[in-house]
Order: C-alpha cells, then structure tokens, then sequence
C-alpha cells in the first residue's frame, strides 16, 4: 500500500480530499534526509536512492498503534505525558529496467498522534508533556479489532484466519492470496477514517550514503510552530538532536569497516531511574550532562567481533545490554540511543548463539549482522532475497502495547 494513496477530508474544504503525508511535510522529509545534519564525520550522510523522491514509492512495510509513547509504566507517564499513536514504517519501492521492483535498505516512521494537548513539564527545562485523546484512540482500536474479528470470522475473501497465538512476523491475512487484497482494502478505509496531515506530529529516517553499502545512518525529526525557525516561517519539520548523544549531534551511523563501528558513541541513561531530561532539549548536553548518565548500549558490543563469546564475564555483560535494550519499560526513545534499540537481537545471535525470540517468527528473525531492521522488508546483498524482519524489541514493546490495551479495555465495544 503506497502511503500516497490514503487521503483525509481537507480542513479547508470538506469538499476536497488531502494526503496524510502533506507535499510540504514530505518535501522537507527529504531535505532533512539528505541535509548535513545527517553527516557521520567528514566522511558519511544519506544520500537516499532517485525514486525515493516520489512521494508515489513510499510503501507501508507495517504500522503499529500504541496507546503511549515513549513509554507505559507510571514512571514513563509521569515524566512524558501519553501520547497516543500510530506509526509507518515505510520503505521505497521503484521499478526496474526489466520491469521488476526493488525495495530499498531505507526506511521511514510516520507517526500520527491522538493529542489532548499539553500539560506543564514534569521538571523545570522538560518538555511539556503529552495529553492523550484517549476517546479518538478508542475508536482507533476498536476498529483494529474489528478488522481481527472480521479476518477471523472469513469476511475477507471467504477465509477464516485467526491470528491468535501466532508470532510475530508476515500479518497472516496479508500472507494469504485470498484475504490479502480485501483485507488491505478494509485496512486502507480504517486508516483513512483516523489520519490526517495534521496529526503528523513525527518522522525519522534510517539511509545509507549511496551507492555505498554502509554507515547505516539514524535520524528523527520532530515539529516546530510558525515563527521559531527563521527558513521555515510557517513551521515544519527539522531534525532532532539525539537525546542519548552530546546535545549538538543529530544523526548516528552504524558501521562494519570502520574503526569505531558506532558513531557517534552514545551515552545512554537507561540504568537510572526514568526522567524527562536528555540531550535533545533545548539546554543540549547541559540538560544531562553525560558525565550524570548511567546506562547500557550495544556500540561496546559490536568492538566483540562477530564471533560466539564464551568467556562467562562477557557473557554476562553481553546479556545484560540486549535484555535492557529490549525492554520497553526501561529503554525509550529519550534514555537508549538508535543503534542499540535496531540491533540487540542480532547481536545476541552473534554472540551469544541465539537462534530464537520468543513471541517472534523464527522466519523473520534477522539473518545477518547487516539487516538493522526492527520490523519491515530486509534486500539482502548476499542471498538476493527480500527478507521479512521482526526482533526482539518490537515484540517487547507490541507485548506492552497489546497488555495495555487489553487490561484498560480500549478495543473494546
């Protein structure tokens, strides 16, 4: 589904019909992408591929609703607020020569918010924190579970497919030829009756530096009202710093033949107990210092090798890193730096033989160091495949996502 197809009634004009992923939003999207401010070094930013700039190739490889973010402890809540949200993950997809298409190693989040409003920061010099529309995301899960009930009870192509108890990977309606379209359809009526351009309110980028195969290169954007950026007079979009880096770096590079493998080196917070301060506010560095900082990530990790550790030390700090990194109520957004959160499950592979997740399809388990997915399409160079890819952190945070949802019954009729 090509996110240039969803439409929302336009504010201005009942009358008229306006993409979800406005022109101007996604211009700058672009512009962001490929400004400096994703430079690794002297060396590296993204370069996206020519049929990237077609907002027409831009393909929904998986969504998710979550009725919080960053995060859904009582700690998390009281320092950040609730924002309600859907998220993209989107990635080009362009024709070939032959008549083909190819999906390429880049990747977008969209996230559209259910806001409330604001409340005061839970400390002095945090950002104000979120209220969520509790009641507009009510009917956003309803009509989700609408669309499980359906698929279970054959509504979509004459097929009965539950999917109760299966791991996480290839949606099973979408796996199957007969439910596929309809359900895709039925789906695309769902999401047109939420969305609109003006609940856009977040966007990242994961790029390489074409045509070369490596940095991976991580970057979120996040918006500004009219008036606080002079090029931008009436607001955009603009890059974040990264909360868990040095309060003036925007971007963060993953990389195989260089020296230093992550780049640059972050300074997470995760081990501490959760607050609202991080590089990213205004204050930069100074916010938390990093020198105040306590934390886990998984840039010492990939300095290991690619080798299985046996040593029962490194063992154990190797375990200790991914378990934190993957766990959705100790590490957010704010306090575990990109690399980590895209990478524990196939570190954890690596070092320490893992050969399974529990909850995810062993099917869509990462197949080599390279593949930084969470969750999406996978072109591998080595195997020519495309791969479908799930981890261990997006099955941690859905699992939290769906026990929220559940014991506050939010899906509910």
């Amino acid at each position: 589904m090509a996110i240039a197809d969803l439409t929302a009634p336009d504010p201005k004009d009942a009358t008229k019909r306006e993409a979800i992923w406005p022109a101007a939003v996604f211009a700058q999207f672009i512009a962001n992408a490929e400004s400096p401010a994703t430079g690794i070094g002297n060396d590296h930013r993204i370069s996206l591929p020519a049929g990237a700039h077609d907002v027409k190739s831009w393909r929904i490889a998986g969504l998710r609703i979550d009725p919080g973010a960053p995060g859904l402890t009582s700690d998390i809540i009281a320092q950040f607020g609730q924002s309600p949200q859907l998220r993209f993950i989107l990635q080009p997809v362009t024709r070939k020569a032959d008549g083909g298409v190819e999906v390429h190693d880049v990747a977008a989040h969209v996230i559209y918010t259910f806001s409330a409003g604001k409340d005061a920061p839970a400390e002095t010099g945090c950002s104000a924190r979120e209220k969520p529309d509790m009641e507009a995301f009510r009917k956003l899960a309803r009509d989700f579970a609408g669309l499980r009930d359906d698929l279970a009870a054959g509504k979509f192509g004459g097929a009965a497919i539950t999917t109760a108890g299966k791991p996480l990977g290839v949606h099973p309606g979408l796996a199957d030829n007969r439910t596929a379209k309809p359900l895709k359809d039925a789906l695309a009526a769902v999401l047109e009756r939420h969305l609109s351009g003006g609940k856009l309110n977040a966007m990242a980028v994961m790029g390489l530096p074409s045509p070369a195969p490596e940095p991976w290169i991580f970057m979120a954007m996040a918006p500004v009202p009219p008036g606080v950026v002079p090029s931008l007079p009436n607001g955009g979009f603009i890059p974040v710093r990264g909360p868990t880096l040095d309060g003036k770096q925007t971007a963060q590079g993953l990389s195989f033949v260089d020296d230093t493998h992550v780049m640059p080196t972050p300074a997470p917070n995760n081990l501490n107990p959760i607050t609202c301060k991080h590089a990213a506010l205004l204050a930069g560095e100074a916010a938390l210092p990093v020198a105040q900082r306590k934390g886990l990530a998984t840039a010492p990790l990939f300095q290991m090798g690619d080798a299985p550790v046996s040593d029962p030390k490194k063992v154990a700090t190797i375990q200790e890193t991914v378990d934190l990194v993957a766990d959705a109520d100790r590490s957010h957004f704010f306090n575990t730096d990109c690399v980590s959160c895209h990478t524990d499950t196939r570190r954890a592979m690596d070092l320490l033989k893992k050969t399974s997740v529990p909850g995810v399809d062993s099917a869509a388990l990462p197949k080599e160091k390279w593949n930084v997915r969470n969750f999406g399409w996978f072109p591998s160079f080595f195997r020519r495949t495309l791969e479908p890819t799930a981890t261990r952190r997006t099955a941690s945070e859905t699992e939290a996502v769906v026990k929220f949802i559940n014991a506050n019954g939010l899906a509910n009729p």
